[in-house]
């Protein structure tokens, strides 16, 4: 069934459609569920594949990497050293979660937004698997192997799947990554919340939201208490830090600000990327 087509047209094929079970297995979706969907929009299942992948490879459900936002999601869940950008010069390995975008219409009038997973790159060229190889235009969606010309145009960069693997729990959303905080009355200073607890203060700005810390930044231990509150604990003698901080859901703008009763008064924003997705 080809767009565009009705809900009565649906209804009148429901008895009929058949899914393919290795399909729903590695996506979760049933055809005729995408054909209702695709009433009211385009959406295909690379991201949901790449989840379940990823979930195959041991992640847990808090590091759902099906998400076109994955490299924002890394960085303010204090997770940015697994976000590998296509700038690097580095190849990606088996199971990476590549992402693609382009805001810039292509001949059919789409624009490029996808995900997919990495098999393997040779001879200049990206082999992957990919879901999301249909959609509403063609009626069906289909899972496939796929390959291009390494690197592919719109590549932003892609999750290593590995260092994903062997870091601590994702941290909350407002706490996580690169923070500008500012001590009074003119030391400007950046502080990374990374998930393993262990936080860094360096006074050289992070090239990118996404960035690791210098390894010469000072080093400390931090913990939260309760909702906003955390406590930070440094392993030199600068004198341990109580901080409270707000989150805006609307514009995703975080501040935080030392706790009444602090040796040093502290303000600070959190650094995030300026574009969701692109």
């Amino acid at each position: 069934m080809q767009y565009p087509f009705t809900s009565t047209d649906v209804d009148d094929i429901e008895k009929k459609c058949v899914t393919n079970k290795i399909f729903k297995k590695y996506t979760g979706w049933e055809h005729l569920s995408l054909l209702r969907t695709w009433l009211r929009k385009g959406t295909t299942t690379c991201n949901e594949f790449c989840t379940k992948c990823g979930t195959a490879m041991g992640l847990g459900a808090d590091k759902a990497v099906g998400r076109f936002d994955i490299k924002d999601w890394l960085a303010t869940r204090g997770l940015g050293h697994c976000w590998v950008p296509a700038s690097s010069g580095a190849l990606p390995e088996y199971g990476d979660m590549f992402r693609l975008f382009s805001a810039k219409p292509d001949a059919n009038g789409l624009r490029q937004n996808h995900m997919g997973v990495v098999l393997y790159v040779e001879g200049g060229t990206l082999h992957s698997a990919d879901s999301g190889q249909g959609g509403r235009r063609t009626g069906y969606d289909k899972l496939m192997r796929k390959t291009r010309p390494w690197k592919p145009a719109g590549l932003q960069g892609w999750v290593s799947i590995k260092a994903l693997l062997n870091s601590g729990e994702p941290l909350p959303y407002w706490l996580g990554g690169w923070w500008e905080v500012f001590e009074e009355p003119y030391d400007t200073y950046y502080y990374y919340f990374a998930a393993n607890g262990k936080v860094t203060c360096t006074s050289r700005p992070p090239k990118s939201p996404a960035s690791a810390p210098d390894s010469n930044a000072t080093v400390g231990t931090f913990s939260t208490k309760g909702m906003f509150h955390v406590h930070i604990k440094w392993n030199n003698s600068d004198p341990d830090e109580k901080l409270i901080t707000k989150y805006d859901s609307d514009t995703r703008k975080s501040q935080l600000a030392t706790e009444k009763g602090s040796q040093v008064k502290l303000t600070g924003k959190r650094i995030v990327f300026k574009k969701r997705y692109g």
